[in-house]
């Protein structure tokens, strides 16, 4: 117990004449004036309950044959300016917190201090109607004071204005009902004892919510840490899932040929070299996964200043190699040429995928095509087919995670519903967009627009 209680002790920190951190100031500041906003709504209401109450008791209790006339009139006219403003400002704050939006609410905040210094001012002056008699008779306030204190927080600049138009008022006006200079001295010892407990009460209140509202922040960041965590480690896991499919099948392909058919020693160095090579695949991946992971906590894109149009011939090349399409894939590139700030990798992966599933759903008589043009002060760069189309009622779901838009190839290829949602966060990753335009029976084309930064 002591241990925690020493943790604590250890956390807690004093704003007696600094305000809260930089990082939180402007939020706390905004929560506090929606509090207190509603506790000054509470203190007006109750205020002119009791002010009522006690003109309500004067009527039973003869007030009037117990105080002179002058202290009388001064009490009576007090009494109505409690009832009368309280009243005012519990409606106008009642208006004020129902505002639907904080930052309207905060517009106003000025009114709950407005009430506040009213408030300490009636105390104040009910104060000095009892200070017509030759006693110390600083209760009311003190009373008004603690209760603002304790239950409002006041930033330093609103302390001071409290406090100090309260020593203002105070020294203006304690000198018209005081008949003893003995007396006078006295209460004013006790007034800047009351005043130093004010500010000193008032700032450890300060202190205690600014520590439990730096503590709640802190817990909500960790809370939001984990969860981007946890939505890393889900993401990371269903591309694992995806992408390391394709070389997984083709080791169980090769194995089964080779547990099946008969081979020639120069086959078998075929079979272990694709092996081999799907190997290194499946580890690039993992390596990628990792590098991609470790940026993203990081918040950075690794990027090479290449020439788009030499980059985007490589991939076509590579990917007709390692997929074994036999059919053209068409280029359209510009007659100048385009430089970039991309990761090649990620980027390979989008266009590897957008072609990928151009083959699935393009017949044989059919077309692919790759293009790039500057856009929009970027560049566009596009994969278009001329295959069967993508149902529009499928469009909207396209690039969600695990979409129910996915949908077996012609040949009966699988499709997990992952490849367009790592497209659309591999493209945003670099700042861009990725769109979708398609007709059903006509075909289909998929635009990556990369921003004028990254050129």
């Amino acid at each position: 117990m002591g241990e925690h209680v020493s943790y604590y002790v250890t956390l807690m920190k004093l704003y007696l004449f600094s305000p809260i951190e930089k990082k939180y100031r402007e939020e706390f500041n905004q929560h506090t004036r929606q509090q207190n906003i509603k506790v000054t709504a509470y203190i007006a209401l109750i205020v002119a309950f009791a002010a009522i109450c006690i003109r309500v008791a004067s009527w039973i209790i003869p007030y009037q044959k117990m105080l002179l006339p002058q202290r009388y009139t001064e009490y009576v006219f007090i009494n109505n300016c409690m009832i009368g403003t309280s009243a005012l400002f519990a409606c106008l704050l009642y208006i004020i917190k129902k505002k639907p939006h904080p930052k309207q609410q905060n517009r106003y905040h000025f009114v709950s201090i407005l009430y506040t210094l009213l408030f300490t001012g009636s105390c104040m002056s009910l104060t000095f109607v009892a200070q017509h008699n030759p006693k110390n008779t600083m209760t009311m306030l003190l009373l008004g004071l603690l209760t603002v204190g304790v239950l409002l927080i006041f930033t330093i600049r609103n302390l001071l204005l409290v406090a100090g138009l309260s020593i203002v008022t105070f020294v203006l006006f304690f000198d018209l009902f005081q008949v003893s200079e003995e007396t006078r001295a006295l209460n004013y010892v006790a007034f800047w004892l009351i005043i130093a407990c004010f500010m000193v009460i008032s700032r450890l209140i300060y202190s205690y919510h600014a520590n439990y509202f730096i503590k709640l922040k802190t817990i909500e960041d960790k809370n939001e840490e984990i969860q981007r965590a946890n939505k890393l480690k889900n993401e990371i896991l269903a591309i694992v899932a995806h992408d390391l499919r394709n070389p997984i099948a083709g080791i169980r392909s090769v194995t089964h040929l080779m547990e099946e058919y008969p081979y020639t020693p120069e086959q078998e160095n075929k079979y272990l070299f694709w092996i081999k090579d799907a190997c290194e695949t499946a580890d690039q991946i993992i390596e990628e996964l990792l590098l991609a992971a470790k940026q993203r906590e990081s918040g950075q894109l690794q990027t090479d200043f290449i020439s788009l149009n030499d980059w985007l011939q490589d991939v076509r090349d590579n990917w007709l190699q390692q997929s074994g399409f036999n059919r053209a894939i068409s280029l359209e590139l510009p007659s100048e040429e385009l430089k970039a700030r991309i990761h090649t990798g990620k980027m390979q992966r989008v266009v590897d995928n957008l072609l990928h599933n151009a083959a699935k759903f393009t017949p044989v008589e059919g077309a692919i095509t790759i293009g790039m043009r500057q856009h929009r002060g970027g560049v566009r760069i596009s994969v278009s087919d001329t295959g069967i189309g993508i149902p529009e009622a499928l469009i909207p779901h396209l690039f969600d995670q695990f979409t129910s838009a996915s949908r077996k190839g012609l040949n009966e290829e699988p499709s997990n519903g992952l490849g367009l949602h790592i497209c659309k966060q591999l493209v945003q990753e670099h700042g861009g967009k990725i769109y979708v335009n398609s007709q059903e029976n006509k075909g289909t084309i998929f635009s990556i627009d990369l921003p004028f930064t990254l050129l």
